[in-house]
Parts: C-alpha cells; sequence; structure tokens
C-alpha cells in the first residue's frame, strides 16, 4: 500500500535545495578524496606487490640444491651482485664444496641471506652417479666404503651464504638476477658450469683427525687397437693430431709420476676407491688435456688431476718422431 502522505523536507534538505552551488562544490570535494584514496590504495598494492618477502624466497629456493659457479670452501661466504665474493679464496674440490642444500632463506636490506648444508659428494659405483654422503644408511650396500660413525661430523658441514642483489628494495626479477650470478640457473647446463676437466663426465652423466698411513698407485694404461679405439694409420696422422698407442705408435714411457695426496676427509671416512683419468702426454713429454672418465668424490678426483698435471715422460713416438699421444691413468687409493 502507498502512503499518500508527503514527506516535509527538514531544514537541512532545504538549506541544500537552496544552495545548489553549495552541494556541488562538496561532491566535487568527496569524489577527489574518493579518487585520491583509490589511487594511493592501488598504488601502495602494485608497491607491495613488487617487492620479494621471505615466503617467496622460501618458495623458490627454499630446500632446494644449489650448485655454486665456483666451488668455494668456507663457512661464511659474501657475493655482490656480479657474483663476485668478496674475500679472496681459492675455490676447492667440486664435489666437496660446489653443491649446498637450503635450509633457510631471508632478505635483510638487500641481501638474501641462505642458511645451507654442503653436499659432500662420493661416486657409488651401483648408480653410477655421485651421492652425498648424508643419504648414506646403515643398510646401504655404499656404506660398506665408510667409517659410519665418522660420517655424520664430515656430514654436516654448515655454509652461510650472503648474497647482494645490489638494491635496498629488490623485486624478484633483482633477485633472480643475482642468485643466477652466484648459482647455476635453473635448466642451466652443469657441464658448463664445472671445471674443465669435469665437463665430459656430466655431459655423458647429464678434516684435525688422527692420522692413519694412507697409500695412492698409478697404473697408466694406453688406447690400442685392441680397445677398439681409432688408433690412426701408419702413414696418416689423426684429425686431431693426437695419436693412440699402437699401428706404429709407441706408447710414453713416465719418467716422474708421484702418486696424489689423501684428502683429510678421505682419510678420516676411511674412504678408498679408483679415479680413471684420461690426458694427452705431449711432444715434450709433458701432460694436457686432462678429462676425469671414472670419478671417485670427496675431493680424490682434484688430487689426482693436480698430480698428474706435474707428471713427465718420454714421450711417444712414430717413425723415430715425437707425437702427442692419448692415454688413460687409473689412480688408486687405499689406507692400510
Amino acid at each position: 500500500m502507498i502512503s499518500d502522505k508527503i514527506h516535509a523536507p527538514d531544514e537541512d534538505e532545504m538549506t541544500l535545495r537552496r544552495a545548489p552551488g553549495h552541494s556541488t562544490a562538496t561532491f566535487l570535494r568527496l569524489t577527489a578524496v574518493v579518487l585520491v584514496g583509490i589511487l594511493v590504495f592501488f598504488g601502495s598494492a602494485t608497491i607491495a606487490a613488487a617487492r620479494v618477502n621471505n615466503d617467496d624466497l622460501r618458495k623458490e629456493y627454499g630446500d632446494k640444491v644449489l650448485t655454486m659457479r665456483q666451488a668455494y670452501p668456507g663457512e661464511h661466504l659474501h657475493f655482490d651482485a656480479a657474483g663476485r665474493l668478496s674475500a679472496a679464496i681459492s675455490p676447492g674440490p667440486w664435489t666437496v664444496y660446489a653443491q649446498v642444500r637450503v635450509k633457510d632463506i631471508s632478505l635483510k636490506g638487500g641481501v638474501v641471506h641462505i642458511g645451507a648444508q654442503r653436499l659432500v659428494l662420493f661416486y657409488d659405483k651401483q648408480s653410477r652417479q655421485l651421492r652425498d654422503i648424508d643419504s648414506l644408511t646403515k643398510d646401504d650396500s655404499a656404506s660398506q666404503l665408510f667409517d659410519m660413525k665418522a660420517v655424520g661430523k664430515w656430514a654436516k658441514q654448515k655454509v652461510h651464504v650472503e648474497v647482494d642483489c645490489g638494491v635496498q628494495e629488490p623485486e624478484m626479477a633483482d633477485v633472480v638476477k643475482a642468485m643466477n650470478a652466484v648459482f647455476v640457473a635453473s635448466g642451466e647446463p652443469l657441464a658448463e658450469a664445472v671445471p674443465d676437466y669435469w665437463k665430459d663426465w656430466f655431459q655423458k652423466n647429464a678434516a684435525a683427525p688422527k692420522s692413519e698411513p694412507s697409500k695412492s698407485e698409478t697404473k697408466i694404461q694406453t688406447f690400442g687397437a685392441g680397445g677398439g679405439l681409432h688408433a690412426g694409420s701408419e702413414d696418416t696422422a689423426p684429425p686431431n693430431g693426437v695419436y693412440r698407442a699402437g699401428r706404429g705408435v709407441q706408447p710414453p714411457h713416465p719418467t716422474y709420476h708421484p702418486d696424489p695426496e689423501f684428502t683429510e676427509m678421505a682419510r678420516a671416512l676411511r674412504f678408498q676407491g679408483i679415479c680413471v683419468l684420461q690426458l694427452v702426454v705431449d711432444r715434450d713429454g709433458s701432460t694436457r688435456d686432462i678429462r676425469v672418465i671414472k670419478p671417485v668424490g670427496l675431493g680424490l678426483d682434484e688430487k689426482s688431476v693436480e698430480a698428474v698435471r706435474s707428471w713427465r715422460f718420454d714421450p711417444s713416438t712414430k717413425d723415430g718422431e715425437p707425437v702427442p699421444v692419448q692415454i688413460t691413468v687409473e689412480t688408486s687409493f687405499h689406507l692400510y
């Protein structure tokens, strides 16, 4: 039912009607205030969305394994936005210092702080891959290679990494750029970020404890025709200029070949194994182009490479003339 009563305007309504200019000005002022509020709100939301928070970092990097472009030792590492280390530290063994697992990550004052655990890698013959010693269990067949009582100490090495983003309030793009300068980027081939002597293996396979007597031995082999590898003909040089022993090419003979040293970690863990290297003995009897063919891990591969670089040979000869030749070397690490 519609009321037939007529509403009488009150004094305020009459005042507004009598002064239409006043009503328009008030409306415009209110509209301006609302628009400014909307701009401030959405502007703040945009800025807030662009800024990185710790949850963003944990989602992107939390509990992931990161590989440093250089295997730096140390408990505290600080990098600038270009990936340069603030202190003068020489890289260490790749299998000991290159990879870390992120345990905690946060952003403070434009610097990413990473609390991580290092991965200490050994070559597992069964899986034919490098494995972290922290993955070992008592029932694991690979555990027989180690003193399991000592594994806990060496498997829990902590490192704190700081990465400066170059700006005080970085966006995620700034963080990713700075992180990728220090660590291998997601999707980037690992073979492109390892030392040269590791590249072939990765391309094909996608510390004051009590001193113990130890010994490392070397066995030098040459590739001949019986090994199924091309040795070149007696009249023509191979395309790359490097021969293999056999078919008229005499093998090189070592004149100076010191054994590599054990690493402190491998000795403490009573870890033993064999590292297989491939290299070229040049015309002057020096060594070059050293490559890891079968790793052992725990820094022993680097010890093998270091030792072989110093070796000297009576070079291979063909028709009485020295020629470069490719050979393999087995370095055996044993504890007694």
